[in-house]
């Protein structure tokens, strides 16, 4: 009996646990960059620091405008539509906030930056701008994630928070859930709650990070994996994000 009930104890945790809620994996970098709460795929190290910067393609102006102008921009154009997919199309619809299932519409760039830079003004460091090149490989990667649906990190050298879940998982949900683990982050002694994670916290924060750019699949299973990548990367091991 003792051993039924352990059983049922532990199969309604795991009913709770990815029944329309969320699980996430952060990035860190070791040795001046950080270790990584999470699988990663093989391959080089993450902090393969010769990469070149990703390239800036618009921020959102301070007043919040529903379509942000172009920046001073590198890119060919700051349309979102050039590399990531939006939705409504192959079958794909739009979540409880008007976004696309499956990559990128206007709408979930600017509430996604809007999310982010919210936390950031609490923490008193800059606003980030939206990223086409982070946009571009965060889609791409997400989409060799859909077969087994796991929040498995890349090898490469951006920063990156990695979100799967059910039920209305939406951009906003994920980075307030991202930023919410600030309550188990200890400024004083840059340490995390033991058993907690707090870096997908400190990746959105972070002070030095610039710009970010993200991506979303609809996996085979019908569960979501959404992925963000930020540039330059933080998380580094013994530095605090701010």
């Amino acid at each position: 009996m003792r051993l039924h009930a352990t059983m049922t104890i532990a199969v309604l945790c795991l009913m709770l646990l990815f029944s329309g809620r969320l699980a996430a994996a952060e990035k860190s970098f070791g040795g001046g960059g950080g270790g990584y709460g999470g699988e990663t795929s093989g391959g080089e190290s993450a902090a393969a620091a010769a990469e070149p910067p990703p390239e800036k393609a618009y921020m959102i102006p301070k007043e919040e405008q529903a379509t942000p102008s172009s920046s001073e921009s590198t890119t060919p154009s700051s349309d979102s539509s050039s590399s990531t997919p939006s939705g409504g199309g192959g079958g794909y619809g739009l979540d409880p906030a008007g976004e696309p299932e499956n990559g990128m519409n206007q709408k979930a760039i600017d509430d996604i930056l809007k999310e982010h830079n919210l936390f950031r003004a609490k923490e008193h460091v800059p606003p980030l701008a939206w990223n086409e090149t982070l946009a571009k490989f965060s889609q791409q990667y997400a989409e060799t994630l859909k077969g087994p649906c796991k929040p498995v990190h890349s090898t490469s050298p951006y920063g990156e928070n990695l979100m799967f879940g059910t039920g209305g998982i939406t951009w906003k949900t994920t980075v307030d859930e991202w930023s919410n683990e600030k309550k188990s982050y200890h400024y004083g002694s840059n340490t995390c709650d033991p058993g907690k994670m707090c870096g997908h916290y400190t990746a959105v924060v972070w002070k030095d990070t610039t710009t970010v750019g993200c991506g979303r699949v609809k996996c085979n299973n019908g569960d979501t994996m959404i992925m963000c990548s930020y540039w330059p990367p933080g998380n580094y091991d013994g530095v605090k994000p701010f």
